[in-house]
């Protein structure tokens, strides 16, 4: 059964257990601060200084607009996030990371980047970004297989989640 395709299928098996790892911890993390991961996952999706509305959220997170909403209130409640409405289109809902949602997305960007330093001890700084540039390569060329019609994120430079 090990062909060609099969260091393809190891590659996809270990990014996606890399994924939960992080995200598991991510989860024990965010909960001592009453936070959960759909609300991490709103966070995210935002950009300092860049508003989005609440359509290209819903696309981006693949969820229904009442689901995203909920997640939205929590989080404006929280301070987190700032909510308006268009003056010239009162149909258009915009969101922004309030100063503390920057602070405190960057603080959970931080702890996934030490959970994954942590796993990377044993490999030196070249193998490192040598490791970052050939997965920089996969996106790209996935993004040119898929290019992104509707609902992507931004690139927004290592800092991406």
């Amino acid at each position: 059964m090990g062909g060609p395709q099969e260091p393809t299928r190891e590659l996809e098996y270990l990014l996606r257990q890399i994924n939960h790892v992080i995200n598991h911890s991510t989860r024990s993390y965010l909960a001592e601060r009453g936070l959960t991961m759909p609300r991490f996952w709103v966070l995210s999706n935002m950009v300092a200084d860049r508003p989005l509305t609440m359509g290209e959220l819903q696309r981006r997170l693949l969820q229904a607009p009442g689901t995203v909403t909920g997640l939205v209130d929590g989080l404006v409640e929280e301070g987190l996030v700032r909510r308006w409405r268009d003056e010239n289109d009162r149909r258009l809902v915009f969101l922004a990371l309030t100063p503390e949602g920057e602070r405190f997305l960057e603080e959970i960007l931080q702890f996934r980047a030490a959970v994954l330093e942590k796993a990377l001890v044993a490999l030196d700084v070249g193998a490192i970004e040598g490791l970052n540039k050939e997965l920089s390569l996969i996106l790209k060329n996935l993004k040119n297989q898929f290019p992104c019609k509707t609902g992507c994120k931004a690139d927004r430079g290592t800092g991406a989640v």
